[in-house]
């Protein structure tokens, strides 16, 4: 019996079969398409951080409408409802006080747990609080005798004061310190042999050899890195407050502030204002605690300079030259005959502050990784707005654009992320401080690392490519350096990064309240400037290219300690 397998369908049909074959394999070589070209969550998120969305952000954040965003001030309130706002729209949860008020209201409870809003009140993305501010009772005064006869200098005019904590008074002799240092793993003392206690500290400003590069003593001490540099500058001012000393002056040798910058701790140098006070750079500290031991900061003219210095026989010019040789073994000097009589009175006040929190909530809600920045800069003056485009505008745009970014990769990170805009760090890092001691999510065992962004817009005058940064980071976790350095390949980032380890970093940003809590760490930095601190920090002088992919690597760093292993 045959069969016969020759069957003859109608054209019609046969047309049908083939459109239908035809649909059916396009479709086929889409969905294969679509396998193979589906970005991962993770590029999904680094997708989201855009050129146009930093610029917008910080075009608006260092703007004259936010005033300086001064602690306290209307400014900051503004940029703080700014930065609340965008994390709103980007997708990133209130992670403030529960407030029966709404975003405006005064804090209720904060959120010692992670829960939703409706477990007690209405989550907010502020974190309300309280500083008490110290400011100028009345004119200052300094007076030198020298040798028994008397000189009184006025305020503004021959010597200005840095912020005071309380209403101070003392008569002092003075000692010249060099540069204030002691770093005994390299053999310096400054203070070898002398009790500085109650005494005037006169002292060079940075370190031997800092104003020559070339130097035997630049080369001994530093890797050449500004963060090096401040952080020497740093320490030298922790020593003369362990040490009890009354007052620092220090000796100014030139007028670049990028060489200065590190002795803002004790002085804001209004040199380059007009005149007047100024209300905006007042000291404040966090209520119910003990106010600040450090010495009074002093500013003097060079003729004040030349008077204390006079039949001393102290050269200066020579001790500097002979520092950065080396070829000096230098012994402090108590400057005969001298004595230095101060007096400044204070008042206090209470100002009402805030930070700004917000989380993108992972699967492991005992789990924390932070990311943060200082939203707060200097203010107003005399006519002037300090916009602080790259001090901190920049960093605190690096924070909302992160959390664009992990809103927008569309999964939930294995950890919980917050992401913080400080208030205070120009008053002493006050904002991160208080969310360290009160977090408004979990408690503070609950987190596992913090990364910090301060300036990271701008270049150094030796970055000729324009693309140097530097990172310090806690050295238990050299895994750091490891993802650091594979992402800038394998996304082929252009930054020339220095980086840096240490036991426990801390200095002058808002990473050491996390250190001091044992917290690992990761602290971001492009560069120091002539700008900084200083009303010509606006955002024309930005370097967007690197802030751009700072940030794209800050996201891939937060992405490794937020779903990996960063030990």
């Amino acid at each position: 019996m045959e069969i016969d397998l020759n069957i003859n369908l109608p054209a019609q049909t046969l047309r049908k079969m083939k459109k239908t074959f035809l649909i059916l394999f396009m479709l086929l070589v889409i969905c294969i398409i679509n396998v193979y070209s589906q970005k991962s969550p993770k590029d999904k998120g680094l997708d989201a951080i855009t050129m146009d969305a930093i610029r917008g952000q910080l075009e608006f954040l260092s703007s004259d409408w936010m005033e300086g965003r001064a602690t306290g001030e209307k400014g900051s309130f503004l940029a703080a409802s700014y930065i609340a706002s965008m994390f709103k729209v980007f997708g990133a949860a209130p992670a403030g006080d529960v407030s029966a008020g709404g975003q405006g209201g005064r804090q209720q409870q904060a959120r010692s747990t992670l829960r939703p809003a409706s477990s007690g009140g209405i989550a907010s993305y502020f974190q309300n609080f309280t500083l008490i501010e110290t400011l100028p009772g009345g004119q200052a005064t300094l007076s030198v005798n020298k040798n028994g006869k008397e000189y009184t200098f006025q305020e503004n005019v021959d010597f200005t004061t840095g912020r005071l904590s309380l209403s101070t008074k003392f008569d002092a002799q003075v000692v010249f310190v060099g540069y204030g240092i002691v770093d005994k793993a390299n053999g310096i003392d400054d203070y070898a042999g002398i009790d500085v206690k109650g005494k005037v500290i006169l002292r060079l400003p940075g370190f031997p050899g800092s104003n020559d590069q070339n130097s035997p003593m630049y080369k001994k001490l530093t890797s050449g890195n500004l963060q090096t540099t401040f952080e020497m500058t740093r320490r030298k001012n922790e020593i003369v407050t362990n040490l009890g000393a009354a007052a620092v002056i220090d000796i100014s040798t030139g007028t670049d502030i990028a060489k200065r910058w590190g002795t803002y701790m004790f002085d804001f140098n209004p040199a380059y204002a007009e005149s007047g006070t100024r209300t905006n750079w007042n000291r404040m500290a966090l209520e119910g605690k003990e106010i600040s031991a450090a010495p009074v900061s002093l500013t003097v003219t060079e003729r004040v300079i030349n008077l204390i210095l006079k039949e001393s026989g102290i050269d200066l010019a020579k001790y500097e030259k002979d520092a950065a040789a080396g070829t000096v073994k230098f012994r402090p000097v108590l400057i005969p005959g001298l004595k230095l009589s101060f007096n400044a009175e204070v008042k206090t006040r209470r100002v009402n502050v805030r930070n700004i929190i917000a989380m993108v909530e992972g699967e492991n809600k005992d789990e924390i990784v932070a990311v943060g920045a200082h939203m707060d800069h200097m203010g107003m003056d005399n006519g002037k707005i300090w916009n602080g485009a790259d001090d901190n505008a920049s960093g605190t745009v690096g924070v909302m654009t992160l959390a664009k970014a992990f809103a927008e990769s569309g999964v939930k990170p294995k950890r919980t992320i917050v992401f913080c805009a400080w208030t205070g760090e120009e008053k002493g890092l006050l904002g991160s401080e208080y969310f360290t001691l009160y977090p408004t999510v979990g408690n503070i065992s609950n987190y596992k690392f913090y990364l910090n962004f301060d300036m990271i817009a701008r270049d150094a005058a030796n970055d000729t490519l324009k693309n140097m940064a530097g990172i310090t980071y806690t050295k238990a976790y050299p895994k750091l350096e490891e993802i650091t350095k594979k992402y800038i390949d394998e996304y082929k980032l252009n930054l020339k990064l220095n980086i840096r380890s240490a036991e426990a970093p801390t200095g002058g940003s808002d990473y050491t309240a996390f250190t001091n809590n044992k917290i690992p760490v990761m602290a971001w930095m492009a560069a120091m400037h002539p700008d900084y601190h200083q009303p010509s920090d606006e955002v024309n002088l930005v370097n967007w290219n690197k802030m751009l992919n700072i940030i794209k690597l800050a996201y891939l760093q937060i992405w490794e300690a937020a779903n990996g292993d960063i030990k």
